[in-house]
């Protein structure tokens, strides 16, 4: 019965698209054509510029976090020496 019911509804939209094309493709095209007649170039720049100084911004980013955690591990580990318990090391 389900299928039934699936196979009428897309035969039903197919139709309809059939019928209804001629008068919806050319209000789509003109909807689309402007966006075809767009310069892509200083676009294309744009989003790389973007997305090179984001890159950096990132690579600073990691620099910086991974320096703080290195540092915090480096005081954690004195703090442990300096109470007198030996650190573990796994190398």
């Amino acid at each position: 019965m389900l299928m039934a019911n699936t196979f009428a509804a897309g035969l039903v939209v197919g139709v309809g698209v059939k019928w209804l094309s001629p008068y919806l493709l050319p209000v789509v095209g003109a909807i689309f054509r402007p966006l075809t007649q767009v310069d892509v170039k200083p676009l294309a720049k744009a989003a790389i510029k973007l997305a090179w100084t984001g890159l950096e911004r990132g690579r600073e980013w990691a620099t910086y976090f991974s320096e703080t955690v290195e540092d915090a591990l480096a005081e954690a580990r004195e703090e442990v020496v300096r109470a007198g318990q030996a650190p573990v090391d796994k190398e």
